[in-house]
């Protein structure tokens, strides 16, 4: 489907869900799974919650994992902004990473992710500066990249459960302190 409407055409499937066109470009607009409802007792639900201006189940997508990328932008200004969301009914739901949109639709509520079902939070992620923080004495005189994404990340844990703990392995993630950006450990004798 897309903007409501049933869909005929090229399209294309990408980590982040099916979109228009043979092959993904950047103009190309997203499209949801047409969904049926095939027993009577659904087709009653869903006719009395809507007449009622409920938004039933149906209406919502599925929160899709993103992979966040650095533009020359986020490294200019120094942080990227990267945004989380976890089930709310399952207190060791998975968290995942997803994208701006995704998140934008967890607040709007009357569509994209159910917020009944989903909290979302966002994180200002630093990625430039000294790797920990530079103190004088008990003050901070230039905040560092590890202490200051492990403060966020401890500050958002209060909305999603376990997320300090999802993310403290990986709190130079996108920096030049990164794990994954170093130079592997070649003095191993094989």
């Amino acid at each position: 489907m897309i903007n409501g409407q049933e869909y005929i055409g090229y399209y294309n499937i990408t980590a982040r869900g099916p979109y228009t066109g043979r092959v993904y470009a950047d103009q190309e607009q997203p499209l949801f799974v047409l969904k049926l409802v095939l027993n009577e007792q659904s087709q009653l639900y869903d006719k009395l919650a809507t007449d009622n201006g409920y938004t039933t189940d149906l209406e919502f997508d599925d929160p899709v994992a993103a992979q966040t990328t650095l533009t020359a932008k986020d490294k200019k200004n120094g942080f990227i902004n990267r945004y989380f969301l976890q089930q709310r009914n399952d207190k060791r739901a998975r968290i995942k990473e997803i994208d701006k949109t995704q998140f934008d639709s967890v607040l709007d509520g009357t569509a994209g992710i159910n917020p009944n079902l989903y909290k979302s939070v966002a994180l200002r992620w630093k990625i430039t500066g000294p790797e920990f923080d530079i103190k004088d004495g008990g003050t901070i005189v230039k905040a560092g990249v590890r202490d200051t994404n492990a403060r966020t990340a401890i500050e958002k844990t209060g909305t999603i459960k376990g997320l300090y703990l999802y993310l403290k392995n990986n709190l130079a993630q996108f920096s030049p302190y990164a794990i994954s950006d170093r130079d592997p450990n070649t003095d191993i004798q094989l």
